[in-house]
């Protein structure tokens, strides 16, 4: 009966196109089981370099003379990367942050992190 399944074509596609999707959808059913192990280890990036998110608003503040209005981390390559949206007269400003607080770069940006497409008017 195995060896039927085999011989017989659209089973045996059936099959294969299963496995692929199944492979393709593991990393991305994956990456939402470590939401809060990938926080955790922003902590100890954070306690690592002695810093905070608060005082990451700090020193972009002062960086660009600005006030901020949005400030996350991420982990890129197991490096901790905090990014701080602030308002620069009429520029919306985005300052990066290494672990230990030091500035590595400021770009400006058109719309906060999490609003990738302006409301209709903006």
């Amino acid at each position: 009966m195995i060896r039927r399944a085999f011989t017989n074509r659209p089973v045996l596609c059936s099959c294969v196109a299963l496995a692929l999707l199944a492979l393709i959808a593991w990393p991305v059913y994956a990456h939402c089981g470590k939401c809060a192990a990938s926080a955790k280890d922003m902590v100890a990036a954070m306690d690592a370099g002695k810093m905070t998110l608060a005082k990451a608003i700090e020193k972009a503040e002062a960086h660009c003379k600005g006030k901020a209005v949005a400030a996350y981390c991420k982990l890129e390559s197991a490096n901790l990367e905090m990014e701080v949206a602030c308002v620069v007269g009429d520029k919306l400003m985005e300052v990066e942050l290494d672990k230990t607080g030091a500035v590595t770069g400021s770009t400006e940006i058109k719309t906060l992190p999490g609003h990738e497409e302006p409301a209709k008017g903006h």
